[in-house]
Formats: structure tokens, C-alpha cells, sequence
């Protein structure tokens, strides 16, 4: 199974103090005549899940959100299938560093280290999946 990241770098002017918030989903890209309503949760990821990854069509199967803290590891579970633990190992002005580990049921697919900073969503792509391809996103909120 071929897992691909990809980071958007778009840093805004807002600092990671103001919030110590990962929020996780897991989405279900395809391409559908005519193409569906985007998820008002997806909304501000859709012109670039688009343009990227070339799918019309939206699906939220699953999102959360859960505060963090230097040097604790925690649990984002977007889905049943799909779950990430966070380990996070700094916490900067501009931005957190994580190790980030993706999990299918109980298989470890990914290990990582990334930064996540505020206006920079991470996008990771999964496997394809029924008509479409499955994409886990993570955002600092």
C-alpha cells in the first residue's frame, strides 16, 4: 500500500499559542457527474484536495479534534479504521513538532516526524478506496 504526504505550506500571520488543538478527519475523494456539495467541514480544503489530488467529490467520514501538550502523546481517532497518536515533541512560536504515527485498525502504516503550524494543513493520501481514495488531513486549530 503506497501512503503519500503532502504539506501545504500557506503560514499565516497567527501564532500556535492561541490554540493547542489538533483536529484530524478522514475523507473520501472521488469523481462523480455531477460533483457533490463539499462538506461545509471540507470547505476550505477543497480547492486544494482538487487541484492535488484531481477529485470533484467530497465525503467526511469521520473527523476530531483533540487538544495537545509538549511532551505527551495522544490519540486522534477520525474514524473506526483509521487513528493517529501524536507524540508532540516541541511546541514553538510558529509551529508543533510531532512524531505522527497513522494506524489501520491495529497495523502501523506511517511513522513521521512533521511540523504542523496554523494555515499549513498536512494531507496525507491513502489507499484507494471503494470509487474513490481515502485522505486524512490535520490541521492545527
Amino acid at each position: 500500500m503506497r501512503w503519500t504526504i503532502f504539506a501545504v505550506l500557506m503560514f499565516g500571520t497567527a501564532c500556535v499559542h492561541a490554540s493547542n488543538g489538533v483536529w484530524s478527519a478522514l475523507v473520501l475523494a472521488t469523481n462523480e457527474t455531477p460533483a457533490r456539495a463539499v462538506p461545509a467541514k471540507l470547505e476550505a480544503f477543497a480547492p486544494t484536495i482538487k487541484k492535488v489530488f484531481g477529485y470533484n467529490s467530497l465525503y467526511l467520514l469521520g473527523d476530531r479534534r483533540k487538544e495537545i501538550d509538549s511532551g505527551t502523546e495522544d490519540w486522534l481517532v477520525p474514524s473506526e479504521d483509521f487513528f493517529f497518536q501524536l507524540t508532540s515533541l516541541r511546541r514553538e512560536e510558529t509551529h508543533y513538532a510531532i512524531r505522527l504515527e497513522l494506524f489501520r485498525d491495529k497495523s502501523p502504516l506511517l511513522t513521521t516526524e512533521v511540523r504542523l503550524a496554523r494555515n499549513a494543513p498536512l494531507y496525507i493520501r491513502g489507499p484507494q478506496w471503494g470509487a474513490g481514495q481515502l485522505i486524512l488531513l490535520l490541521e492545527i486549530r
